[in-house]
């Protein structure tokens, strides 16, 4: 458990896993994705900016660039993170190629993987399978809601069922799975958030991401929110939220994130979302007031 806290950080199964601190390497492999390429669509995601999520991953082969962007997080081991759109929509020869480069560093001492979940050949699913018994390996799932009526509006180009219908793919190779999921997205309701966090804790994934929804420029949800069509969450409002959320998910998974890291010169809002250690602070503080009154 966190601190005491009602959650499991993927900081303590990173000791527990490779005995000390690990760090994730964003990676830009020069992926897309099929709402993007013309294949599903044209876009992406209304909140995608132009750098697929990745707004700091850095291009694959400069490891020594990404390593000194973590300044005081040098710790000598790092995980390989390909961030940056979805990175198993290629041949899954030209990702095993890159992988390999990768994994020549000494300090990588494993990969995870950003994709979507309709976006997993049967070839690719046979070189994951081969990758995961030869390094630590984690799946990255874009999910963001459970509700089919949320993935429309925000043109994810996929189903619920398709992402089930991959999550237990992905399992039944023994490989772990990080479900991302969005809190704050466009019409939806804490009963829809909360409803999502149910459904993830009976899945059981191996590990969750969490962020509010914000605002980048450029977007289709820039629109959205200049025309009043979309309020972002307060503060306040996504850690009461999220902290029902933790009290759902089963304390067995792993929770890798619990707010995003919008680019300042990029996000039009909420402002809040720019300083993550008062938000963090103020959470945790939540958490344990929430702790001692249950006591």
């Amino acid at each position: 458990m966190n601190s005491g806290l009602n959650y499991n950080s993927i900081t303590e199964y990173y000791k527990k896993v490779f005995g000390g601190s690990v760090y994730k390497l964003a990676l830009n492999i020069g992926a897309t994705c099929p709402n993007r390429d013309g294949n599903l669509g044209y876009g992406g995601c209304i909140y995608c900016s132009g750098a697929g999520s990745g707004d700091y991953a850095v291009d694959y082969d400069n490891l020594a660039v990404a390593k000194s962007k973590l300044k005081e997080k040098q710790c000598g081991r790092y995980i390989a993170y390909f961030q940056s759109y979805s990175n198993t929509y290629m041949p899954a020869s030209k990702l095993e190629d890159i992988v390999s480069k990768v994994l020549l560093d000494d300090e990588i001492c494993g990969v995870s993987i950003a994709t979507r979940p309709d976006c997993i050949s049967d070839e690719m699913l046979q070189y994951l399978d081969k990758l995961n018994k030869t390094t630590h390996l984690v799946v990255e799932l874009g999910l963001q809601s459970i509700h089919n009526k949320s993935l429309k509006l925000i043109n994810r180009g996929h189903t619920f069922e398709d992402f089930v219908s991959c999550f237990n793919m992905l399992k039944s190779q023994n490989i772990k799975v990080c479900v991302h999921i969005m809190d704050g997205l466009p019409n939806e309701s804490a009963s829809d958030m909360l409803q999502t966090a149910k459904v993830l804790s009976e899945l059981k994934p191996h590990s969750v991401k969490i962020h509010c929804v914000y605002v980048p420029k450029d977007t289709v949800l820039e629109t959205m929110y200049n025309n009043g069509e979309y309020k972002p969450m307060e503060m306040q409002e996504y850690i009461e939220i999220l902290a029902k959320q933790l009290s759902i998910l089963d304390k067995n998974i792993y929770i890798e994130r619990l707010t995003g890291d919008g680019d300042r010169k990029t996000l039009v809002a909420p402002e809040w979302t720019l300083h993550k250690r008062y938000f963090l602070n103020c959470l945790n503080k939540y958490l344990a007031q929430q702790k001692r009154a249950g006591d």
